[in-house]
């Protein structure tokens, strides 16, 4: 059976870019394009096919924040494929925090929390048991340069300091590549998306999606799971800590 990826979040942006790059790579794989808006997503999948990519493009409706809609994805992958080899956490949000005032700072962090945080674990967990019966399981969380600490620390992010929230991923600790899952957690870099108000200073997305791509692509467990890994020079490098 090919191999199967999903991608949260994959209408635009990021995740667009990765279904882009990884299709045009992996025309044998199928990729399930999820997003909030199924039109957006149909959308979404007719411009990859303008764009020349092959792969077969499943589209899924799912809102992250949503269980009842997680257990649907759930159960249509696991009655129309059995298994899923790559799952690729990139639904995100950031929360512009208008003011300061208490009421204000909370709705923003339960926000970004809710969406960067605990969806990740709960998606996480709803499609583990079809990650299990792939035979390398990897899942891909986003993550940005502060979520380093060590990089944090010692060199300049250029992120305008956006809260440490954003992309978080959960991490896990290294795993049997057999039989269990990989975790991963890899920084893009600031990207020219929707998400960074396409900030000018952004990098194109398809070069932010490549260090997701080699993760797709690591049929052979090259990458240690429980680690945080960037794209940088052709190059995957470990982050530290």
């Amino acid at each position: 059976m090919p191999k199967l990826v999903l991608v949260t979040g994959a209408n635009r942006g990021l995740g667009f870019a990765v279904l882009s790059v990884a299709g045009a790579r992996e025309p044998s794989t199928t990729f399930i394009l999820c997003c909030r808006d199924i039109e957006a997503g149909i959308n979404a999948k007719s411009r990859l096919r303008q764009e020349g990519v092959a792969a077969t493009i499943d589209v899924l409706q799912l809102d992250v924040t949503n269980d009842d809609q997680i257990m649907t994805a759930v159960k249509y992958v696991a009655e129309k494929y059995g298994k899923l080899d790559v799952l690729v956490n990139n639904a995100g949000i950031i929360s512009i925090i208008p003011d300061y005032s208490l009421p204000t700072l909370r709705r923003c962090c339960n926000e970004m929390c809710s969406v960067n945080i605990v969806s990740v674990a709960v998606v996480s967990t709803a499609f583990a048991r079809l990650l299990q019966k792939a035979p390398k399981p990897r899942v891909v969380n986003i993550t940005s340069g502060l979520g380093s600490i060590h990089n944090t620390l010692t060199q300049q992010i250029s992120l305008n300091r956006l809260p440490a929230t954003h992309h978080t991923a959960g991490l896990y600790p290294k795993t049997k590549s057999d039989g269990y899952i990989n975790y991963y957690s890899v920084a893009p870099g600031l990207l020219k998306t929707a998400l960074t108000n396409f900030k000018d200073t952004g990098l194109d997305p398809k070069f932010g999606a490549e260090v997701i791509v080699e993760l797709i692509a690591d049929d052979e467990t090259k990458y240690e799971g429980g680690s945080q890994l960037e794209f940088k020079n052709g190059v995957m490098k470990t982050i530290p800590w």
